[in-house]
């Protein structure tokens, strides 16, 4: 946990998300707030179709809301481009998903050195192999995503996300294509480098067990969200 505790590292008050497809329009989220702290894990629970990973998208800038704001990293996206919302993450934001999103064509070094690369470190190839060392894959640099376990690759996609030490992570059902004891293995990888680096943690989940690791767990109920104990 940070020693800034009372800095906020992501807030959104009253998100409402509507989309146009067919004769009627359908509103996903129904004025959803929240408000998180630096180094805080959060969990956001419900079932298939209530809204998380539409409201993980907003929180993360990948989308924007048709009413509300959202204030990531101190910076109001609802108010900057793409391009200007892109910065923002550049600057500390990291994501993992279930299916990994590794590069085929890049080794497991390789995909860990990219963000590195494109930051302009030059130790980019050291501190991309303590990474994958950190995570138990030192003697894997080498090998290609299609040459490693699906766990091996979530491991790969955890060690880069943390690369460059982002403020905070968004994790999309991380353990949801794996078995449990691989998923359970990635998951204490995952709240390690989140207590090592105080990043904050975003997770989305279908997971309860997962979710209970979390400071703050919120559900998802038919697009509007509640914190539940």
């Amino acid at each position: 946990m940070s020693a800034n505790t009372d800095e906020t590292s992501l807030s959104a008050e009253n998100i409402v998300k509507t989309v146009h497809s067919g004769e009627q329009p359908l509103t996903i989220l129904k004025g959803v707030s929240l408000q998180i702290k630096r180094g805080e894990s959060v969990a956001i629970i419900g079932a298939s179709g209530s809204g998380k990973s539409t409201l993980l998208g907003i929180l993360a800038g990948l989308d924007l809301p048709s009413e509300g704001e959202v204030s990531l990293l101190g910076k109001t996206l609802n108010t900057l481009d793409e391009d200007a919302r892109a910065a923002v993450r550049a600057q500390g934001v990291a994501f993992v998903f279930q299916n990994f999103h590794l590069l085929p064509g890049l080794t497991a070094l390789e995909n860990v050195m990219l963000p590195l690369e494109i930051r302009g470190l030059k130790t980019a190839s050291q501190e991309a192999t303590d990474l994958l060392s950190s995570v138990g894959l030192g003697n894997r640099l080498t090998h290609y995503p299609s040459q490693l376990s699906g766990g091996e690759q979530q491991r790969v996609a955890l060690a880069r996300a943390f690369a460059g030490g982002p403020e905070i992570l968004f994790a999309d059902e991380p353990t949801g294509n794996l078995d449990r004891a691989t998923g359970e293995q990635v998951e204490s990888l995952l709240f390690e480098l989140n207590r090592e680096s105080a990043t904050t943690l975003v997770l989305v989940t279908h997971d309860e067990r997962l979710a209970d690791r979390c400071d703050r767990r919120f559900k998802m109920t038919d697009g509007t969200l509640q914190e539940v104990s």
